[in-house]
């Protein structure tokens, strides 16, 4: 059955001729439809290379644990924990 059907593909011709200049009106149309990569292109691939995408996650973390540090350092948070905790001492 399987054999058959294989055969008939191979020998089926399409009955409507092409049209000569078809194959190069579709490249032509191909090539009206791409653009100029814009800036924003050019950025996301260069971002996509490994080395570059590795160096900016790793300056990510980085820059979020100074500013994590920075942040903590600055709010009075440390006094919060202080007055909720039930082992501090009162004065």
């Amino acid at each position: 059955m399987q054999n058959d059907f294989k055969s008939l593909l191979d020998s089926w011709q399409p009955q409507v001729p092409e049209p000569s200049d078809f194959r190069r009106n579709v490249w032509q149309r191909i090539e009206r439809q791409r653009k100029a990569p814009t800036w924003f292109d050019r950025a996301v691939e260069l971002i996509g290379r490994p080395r570059i995408a590795v160096g900016m996650f790793a300056a990510a973390v980085l820059l979020g644990a100074v500013v994590g540090t920075e942040v903590s350092a600055s709010t009075q948070s440390n006094e919060y924990l202080r007055s909720v905790n039930p082992y501090a001492q009162v004065r």
